[in-house]
């Protein structure tokens, strides 16, 4: 594994960010790892672990982002496994004379120069950092650049409401990053007020930290007033950062020292050109693009600048040169560099590739209630009679908790050998659907969405670390369903060999940029309908290949009288099974029927079978919990109608099941992969409100003979035979193109 320490983990921190990226390569190299630190911003704990807890394998690694006089230095050098540094620059103690300040830089890179000779490799993210790790004695030395996202900072991720805020007509100068000296925001004041003189509406805003009561930015903030039309944002979110960016007409940067200039890189991405003092790491990182200056005439930069903010032969130039420069900073581009660290110093793997063994990794696994997981566990005992299956999963049987119920380690599930892992910590559900609503109604950063990655689960470390050392036992992997930690960060590790199942829906999440490797990695992405292929070449045009596979259906005929008995069901009744929980539609559904009740004479009794996680007490509705597989077809089988009410589905394996009993289906007509599903069987109605699910209900009342066998014919057509086929294609392919 490759773990990394930091000493302080926050949002708007490039640090901090860059670790993130930094695991997300080593992912993509094969890697597991966590990030450890000595002090975390409330609210990102689920991200990183404390410091106290780093206890690595001899032949593990950490890599230690260095940092101004940290106590983590120290630490890195009597750790007992391979280590490395991370530089990301330290600020000249000239720049702060006579202040505290100036003796904590001194004593940083004091640190760094002593831990030259105790590590065994140096990361920087320029040259220009490289530079200064080989002045201060490191030899195994390697440039990684930092990615910066296009895509984050287009328009639609822009704060709305702070961009109609910003001035729309006039000029606007921004300036980003920490208000410190070494930034020389007085110099942007001054050619704010050389601009004025050109452009006497033209206006500065600086979007950056600052200390209010801090001598430095009391000065500034005299001058601003001295000047008029200046605006300090302080420390803002990532929509409304790209709001700044999105309504600004040039960005400038006046600072005397940068090792790499993020804020540089972020303007390009965001379609601003820029004019920049070329200071430490800044012609490297524009290479040719944008304006870079080495004298600060502040009367010439202001002509400079007005021919820049107006529609004109180089702004033109100037945005196409950036346009161009901003590939250099992909996750493609840095992953090149890091491979090379990793191909020569890590340890060689002495397991050979079993061709014929397969893992699946799913985030449940058994006797679980749940589609994608009931699906996994289908395509794993099917699969057993002629691969060597192994499933990977987690002890948890409840998603809303990943609670520890399974014991960890091995068992086996009749052909199939299934391998358990701990979760590392319970859901804490309130809070993470509080920081969801947030998420879900705005723009979201890279660091925001891989936060609300770790709160959802399931974080099960031993899984990542067991694909890390035994992923060249296995000739390919299957993974299912693309929403959850054990998918987003493991299938990177072992994606060349991997199919993905994604059962993709339309449901916020799927926005998140986070997803975009999981859908474009893949070997192969195997969907169950049209409407999931549409909708993930709709959100990811760069998506791997997709084939539609799909799922069977087995033919066990139900038995109805045996099911009334048992649950004392002397009524027609309506049918659902599946997780009684608001995500699944269950309010909106009982609002129907109670609409239906009602409506009709003689109405039927609804039926919810499975986990219930909401209260239900309502007339003529029974909730009877988890049922087995029989009771479940013999219920569907004498059903007047099974229900199903999600609007976020990939395919309804109920409904497919209902069909194979010739049970007509009353389904959500909000979703498009329902509404397909019915449509191409003919054996159902859709409903949208409760008008029409009584409606609905009445028809196929009327015609549930016909329904029925429309749809027992459609479940014929979905036969284990066509399913596993293109399971066994595609795997085969996978082990002749890894040979």
């Amino acid at each position: 594994m490759v773990h990394q320490l930091i000493p302080n983990f926050s949002s708007g921190d490039a640090s901090s960010v860059a670790a993130l990226h930094l695991r997300r390569l080593l992912r993509r190299l094969g890697h597991a790892g966590e990030i450890f630190t000595l002090d975390v911003e409330p609210g990102l704990a689920s991200l990183v672990k404390p410091a106290s807890l780093l206890q690595p394998l001899r032949n593990d690694w950490v890599l230690y982002h260095h940092g101004i006089a940290s106590p983590l230095s120290g630490k890195t050098m009597h750790l007992r496994c391979r280590r490395g540094v991370v530089y990301h620059n330290i600020t000249p103690a000239r720049f702060y004379p006579g202040s505290l300040l100036r003796e904590a830089l001194l004593s940083g890179r004091a640190q760094l120069k002593a831990m030259s000779e105790h590590l065994e490799l140096a990361i920087a993210d320029s040259h220009f950092n490289a530079e200064e790790l080989r002045a201060n004695g490191y030899r195994n030395i390697h440039v990684v650049p930092l990615i910066v996202e296009p895509e984050r900072f287009a328009l639609d991720q822009a704060d709305q409401r702070e961009l109609s805020r910003l001035p729309q007509n006039d000029p606007i100068i921004l300036s980003v990053g920490r208000v410190l000296p070494h930034k020389r925001f007085e110099d942007v004041l001054s050619l704010h007020a050389e601009l004025l003189s050109l452009r006497p509406r033209s206006r500065l805003i600086i979007a950056g930290e600052y200390q209010p009561g801090s001598a430095y930015f009391r000065q500034l903030r005299q001058r601003a007033r001295e000047l008029r039309n200046v605006e300090f944002l302080g420390k803002v979110s990532h929509p409304r950062l790209v709001a700044a960016y999105r309504a600004a007409s040039l960005f400038v940067s006046m600072s005397e020292h940068e090792g790499f200039g993020v804020p540089l890189v972020e303007a390009m991405a965001a379609e601003v050109p820029v004019l920049a003092f070329g200071a430490g790491a800044v012609l490297e990182t524009m290479n040719g693009s944008g304006i870079v200056f080495l004298e600060k005439n502040f009367a010439f930069l202001a002509e400079l600048a007005n021919e820049l903010m107006a529609p004109s032969q180089l702004r033109s130039t100037v945005l196409k040169a950036q346009r161009r420069r901003l590939g250099a900073f992909s996750a493609d581009r840095a992953l090149e560099p890091l491979r090379s660290v990793f191909s020569t110093i890590s340890r060689k793997r002495n397991i050979g590739r079993q061709h014929r063994r397969l893992a699946i990794v799913v985030q449940r696994y058994g006797n679980v209630i749940g589609g994608s997981e009931l699906h996994a566990r289908w395509i794993a005992q099917r699969l057993s009679s002629g691969w060597d299956v192994t499933v990977l999963t987690t002890c948890s049987r409840d998603h809303l908790t990943w609670g520890n119920d399974f014991p960890p380690g091995q068992t086996r599930d009749g052909p199939t050998r299934v391998l358990r892992f701990r979760t590392e910590q319970p859901r804490r559900l309130a809070s993470f659907n509080s920081l969801s609503r947030q998420l879900f109604l705005r723009a979201t950063d890279y660091l925001e969405e891989e936060r609300w990655i770790a709160e959802q689960g399931p974080r099960v470390p031993e899984l990542l670390r067991y694909l890390d050392e035994h992923q060249r036992k296995f000739g390919a992997f299957v993974f299912f369903t693309y929403l959850y930690a054990s998918t987003v960060w493991g299938l990177p590790m072992v994606a060349k060999r991997a199919i993905l199942v994604p059962t993709a829906h339309d449901e916020p999440p799927l926005r998140f940029g986070i997803y975009r490797e999981v859908f474009e990695l893949p070997s192969v992405l195997l969907c169950s309908t049209p409407e999931e292929r549409a909708l993930i070449h709709q959100r990811f045009p760069q998506h791997a290949r997709i084939r539609l596979a799909g799922v069977g259906i087995d033919h066990q005929p139900g038995i109805p009288p045996r099911f009334r008995k048992k649950f004392h069901l002397p009524c027609p009744y309506l049918m659902y099974v599946g997780r009684i929980e608001s995500g699944k539609g269950i309010e909106e559904l009982l609002g129907c029927f109670a609409a239906l009740r009602r409506r009709v004479s003689n109405p039927p009794e609804l039926v919810l079978a499975g986990s219930v996680s909401m209260a239900i007490e309502q007339t003529g509705v029974r909730c009877i919990g988890p049922i087995s597989e029989q009771d479940k077809l013999d219920g569907i089988a004498g059903a007047a109608a099974v229900v199903v009410p999600s609007r976020y589905e990939s395919l309804s394996l109920l409904t497919l099941e209902a069909f194979s009993q010739a049970t007509p289906v009353l389904a959500n007509g909000h979703s498009e992969v329902l509404v397909g599903q019915i449509r191409r069987s003919g054996a159902g109605f859709t409903y949208r409100d409760p008008a029409s699910f009584v409606e609905g209900f009445r028809q196929v009342v009327a015609e549930k003979a016909r329904l029925g066998r429309r749809g027992l014919a459609y479940a014929r057509r979905h036969s284990w035979k066509r399913v596993l086929d293109v399971y066994d294609q595609e795997l085969r392919r996978i082990l002749r193109e890894s040979k």
